[in-house]
């Protein structure tokens, strides 16, 4: 464990809402104090030095782009909790993770080895991957900045070299050069891979106590990192092939963080073998982009191999019974057995709202019809398995994204399948089809008479597909879909967000079905886009967008055009978005980074609600996934939680009180990376698409 030295004369005894403690270090950035908020709980504040930001416009900078931090999952990274100043002097509060870092034990123990070896490996990998996803690069990964923990590896430090390197006056590369990759040296633009180097470099050191690239001078360093082979002695060999390939010094030819985690988890299962690297998905023949049929027509056919057709359902989807989702892979779990069981609950009502991963894409517009139960319906538990599991496809990938109206539910994989459920009538899935890139969003809903699906895909394309499984429209954004939307108009949002110039996004809206771009582009949403959903506010269809700002905007679907915006104003960035009814209007159910759950009226931004998720559980960091709709009569938020060391959960919130209905947790059926509501003829229920590529569906009780 870390000595913590206690204050000196000239020690701050306070920063902000933390009273200082003792020191945990401190170094060229600044002094790391132990802290303790009001609560009781421990934190860690770096204070950084008072030369780091000589003027006003670089600290707001700075403060910005650690905000942006606050944006990654929680799993297995030492969480931002807050940012703030000291007189002129920034200030960062993060989780304390008591324990050594992995430089310090190295040095004190020696090195890893076996299976100790592996599992820093695959959790500072899947640490990078959820980086990376937030639209953050690390920029000084190394064995200083990865602290071992009583729960494992936790990842720290991340985003706040690249506000250092926006901030601060000093030239020079930012980062330790032992672990720099080489485009640091260059002064190139530094993205993703560059993380993977450093970590490669980070994991030869854990294997044998030394740097990959020899030197004893910066100048003999940085000479073995632009020209040198790395030295892998020592280093297994089940991890050998995949550290070289990450030190390329191409880092076009290096590995996504997400592909080799997936490697590793395989070479080092209990039946480890070598194999390649995963292929790209197949890049099929673009459907015919004729436009949608009316109700009876005929869809052209995509072609390709014969399709199972999916039941159509019986009753006609509403168009504002709209779903969509767009889910990160392994982004959290829920799985289905009970921690607690509501009060007896009776009646039901279908529920309409997705969930998402990072960006949540879809959203209730109208509450669903109630649906009575049957006099004999009997008494079902709450969390009970009400329909499956029924299985994907081998060999498709994972589930990413998850939609339902209804009973009918689709699915998309990280390979870019989709499928197709309808639990009322089958006990198998239809695979619907493949549509290139790794499935990121589904919606399902009405279109001109036509039950379809519309899926968004991480190469820019879009897709819709009625529930047969023919393809109606393929169209190709360019930009990665983040969000689709069933309606009025089939819609698309895609976003490019570069997090190392302008720290803006580039947002679009199309329409799937003809292609063409809706309204202008976007390009005032800071540090990207932080939760999406789509709604009905009066008489116009509406995408809802937050930033890294703290602003929520509205923009009308059938033009692009924004029709008004609001802060949230408290502290807590936006995290999840999704609408719902509340009261006879429509309502704006948002997650944030101080674990709270917020409601707001969307016609005039005023917040109605707010709710802490720690007075139910101790650590409901890292929301996963978010979805509204209504159980018996009263609208609910289904909202799912990765908390680090413990089980993942879904807690079912009653939006009018804030009091817990009930909450899923982790169980015998494995855990659940998608999720979203649907409606069986009698009851409510949760579904949801597993690691274990299985569907199932829970019952919020009768």
């Amino acid at each position: 464990m870390p000595d913590v030295r206690p204050l000196r004369l000239g020690d701050p005894e306070r920063i902000g809402a933390y009273r200082l403690v003792g020191v945990l270090g401190s170094g060229g950035q600044g002094v790391v104090y132990q802290g303790l908020d009001d609560a009781g709980r421990e934190v860690a504040v770096k204070l950084l030095h008072s030369h780091l930001s000589r003027d006003s416009d670089a600290t707001r900078g700075f403060l910005r782009e650690v905000e942006a931090a606050r944006r990654v999952a929680a799993f297995c990274t030492a969480a931002v909790l807050d940012v703030g100043m000291l007189d002129e002097q920034p200030y960062i509060v993060s989780e304390y993770v008591p324990g050594d870092t992995l430089q310090a034990l190295v040095r004190s123990t020696g090195p890893r080895s076996g299976g100790a070896l592996d599992r820093l490996a695959i959790t500072t990998l899947t640490a990078l991957a959820a980086i990376h996803e937030a639209g953050i690069v690390h920029r000084d990964f190394k064995p200083a900045n990865v602290l071992i923990g009583p729960e494992g590896p936790i990842v720290i430090d991340f985003g706040i070299a690249k506000a250092f390197d926006s901030t601060t006056l000093a030239s020079g590369p930012i980062g330790t050069p032992t672990y720099m990759s080489p485009e640091q040296f260059k002064g190139e633009r530094i993205g993703p891979a560059s993380d993977i180097f450093s970590w490669a470099g980070t994991m030869v050191f854990a294997a044998t106590g030394r740097q990959p690239f020899a030197g004893d001078t910066v100048p003999a360093i940085v000479h073995g990192v632009m020209s040198g082979t790395p030295d892998l002695s020592g280093v297994p060999s089940h991890l050998a092939d995949s550290i070289r390939a990450c030190l390329a010094k191409d880092p076009e030819a290096r590995p996504a963080a997400t592909d080799l985690m997936r490697r590793l988890i395989r070479q080092t299962g209990p039946s480890a073998r070598p194999s390649p690297w995963p292929e790209a998905a197949p890049d099929p023949a673009e459907f015919n982009a004729g436009t949608l049929p009316s109700s009876g027509g005929t869809a052209p056919s995509s072609g390709g191999p014969h399709r199972e057709a999916l039941p159509r359902p019986a009753r006609r989807i509403s168009r504002r019974v709209l779903i969509g989702s767009a889910a990160a892979a392994g982004a959290a779990a829920i799985s289905a057995f009970v921690i607690f069981r509501p009060g007896g609950t009776s009646g039901g009502e279908q529920g309409s709202q997705p969930a998402g991963g990072k960006r949540d894409s879809g959203a209730s517009r109208t509450p669903s019809p109630t649906v009575s139960p049957t006099p004999t319906a009997p008494a079902e538990p709450f969390g009970a398995l009400a329909k499956g599991p029924v299985a994907l496809t081998a060999g498709t990938g994972d589930p990413t994204a998850i939609a339902a109206a209804g009973a009918v539910v689709v699915s998309g994989t990280s390979q870019g399948t989709v499928f197709g459920w309808d639990m009322d009538t089958a006990t198998t899935v239809t695979r619907l089809g493949d549509g290139g890139g790794a499935v990121t969003s589904v919606a399902v809903g009405d279109s001109g008479g036509t039950p379809v699906a519309a899926t968004g895909h991480a190469d820019g394309r879009m897709r819709l597909w009625s529930l047969t499984g023919e393809g109606l429209a393929s169209r190709r954004a360019g930009d990665p879909i983040v969000a689709v939307s069933v309606g009025d108009r089939t819609v698309g949002v895609s976003e490019k967000y570069d997090s190392l110039r302008d720290l803006h996004s580039v947002v679009r809206l199309w329409d799937i079905a003809t292609g063409k771009q809706i309204g202008a582009t976007i390009t005032d949403h800071f540090q990207g886009i932080n939760g999406l959903a789509f709604g009905r506010l009066g008489q116009d269809d509406v995408l809802v967008t937050g930033d890294g700002d703290q602003r929520i905007r509205v923009w009308r679907l059938s033009t692009g055009k924004l029709t008004h915006s609001f802060r949230t104003g408290d502290i807590g960035g936006i995290e999840r978005l999704a609408c719902g009814q509340l009261g006879g209007k429509t309502v704006l159910v948002s997650t944030h980074f101080d674990a709270t759950l917020r409601v707001y009226d969307l016609a005039t931004g005023k917040r109605r609600k707010k709710w802490p998720f720690s007075a139910q559980s101790p650590d409901d960091r890292g929301t996963a996934a978010l979805t509204v709709g209504r159980h018996a009569g009263t609208p609910i938020a289904v909202v799912a939680h990765n908390p680090a060391g413990a089980q993942p959960t879904a807690r079912i919130w009653n939006l009018d009180n804030g009091e817990t209905i009930g909450v899923l947790g982790s169980g015998p059926d494995g855990a659940t990376s998608t999720l979203t509501l649907a409606g069986l003829a009698d009851r409510s229920v949760v579904a949801g698409a597993g690691q274990d590529r299985m569907l199932r569906a829970w019952s919020l009780g009768r």
